[in-house]
């Protein structure tokens, strides 16, 4: 299995100069490849909560969501092409 990029929103809750924690998400997941997996990691619940809210309304799927020594993991897979 090919590498999961990976998002750490873990300094983003007081960056003011970084693009906000879901715009960086946003992109990342933009860049994947049909099938592809975007791992993102935070230790705010408001960052895990953006992005499961907006995973649900974008249709894209979450296949984990756990607790992990201080942070959320959530990893997002991109649909598979169809054809």
């Amino acid at each position: 299995m090919a590498d999961v990029p990976l998002v750490d929103l873990s300094g983003s809750e007081e960056l003011c100069t970084e693009p906000g924690a879901l715009e960086r998400v946003r992109k990342a997941y933009a860049r994947l490849e049909p099938g592809g997996r975007l791992e993102v990691r935070s230790p705010i619940a408001e960052h895990a909560f953006a992005v499961r809210a907006w995973s649900r309304k974008n249709g894209v799927s979450v296949v984990v969501d756990e607790a992990s020594d201080g942070y959320r993991r959530l990893i997002l897979e991109a649909p598979a092409a169809s054809g």
